[in-house]
């Protein structure tokens, strides 16, 4: 057996929770992984919850890479939203229980889980049952969005502002600065 080998080796058993979740069920998922878990209020009032793995929650680390999952953009596909979940539960798992790989990877990355990015939309599909639904029901926010069409580029404007030269003073750039 190689180093390799042993680094690859998942050490639980699966006691992953392998069922639909619910919107009481996403959140004490959340809530039961002892990370930082950030919510913010939806139309509705369901918030959109997103879970940060990391070793220094909350911090951004020079030359860390984040990046973010996120799922249920359209609320009437759910699974994306259960294999967020899991992924959840599996990275909390393991690391508790000292997978090495996983130690690696929540220590040396800045990770942000968001399962359920339409809220509404997946109560709506929900509520109503895939067999009394139509293909669209819960597809949309409450206001009509379709958040896959309606991402905002947020890159786009940085650039523009960049051009007419009102970065960092008018128009502020949240990113690292590359050192000269």
């Amino acid at each position: 057996s190689s180093y390799y080998t042993q680094q690859n080796e998942v050490t639980s058993m699966d006691n992953l929770d392998f069922r639909h979740h619910s919107y009481k069920d996403m959140r004490q998922v959340g809530m039961l992984g002892g990370q930082r878990q950030q919510g913010m209020e939806y139309s509705r009032g369901l918030k959109i919850y997103a879970m940060e793995v990391s070793d220094n929650p909350g911090e951004h680390e020079t030359g860390e890479p984040e990046f973010r999952y996120t799922a249920g953009l359209h609320g009437n596909e759910a699974l994306g939203r259960e294999l967020l979940l899991l992924l959840m539960q599996f990275l909390c798992k393991e690391y508790q229980d000292g997978n090495p790989r996983v130690r690696g990877l929540v220590t040396d990355t800045r990770i942000h889980l968001v399962p359920s990015l339409n809220p509404d939309g997946y109560e709506l599909a929900h509520e109503a049952g895939s067999e009394l639904g139509n293909w669209a029901l819960g597809h949309w926010t409450e206001e009509g969005f379709d958040l896959f069409e309606n991402f905002p580029d947020l890159a786009s404007a940085l650039w523009a502002a960049e051009e007419r030269r009102l970065v960092p003073h008018q128009f502020p750039n949240h990113h690292i600065p590359i050192p000269e």
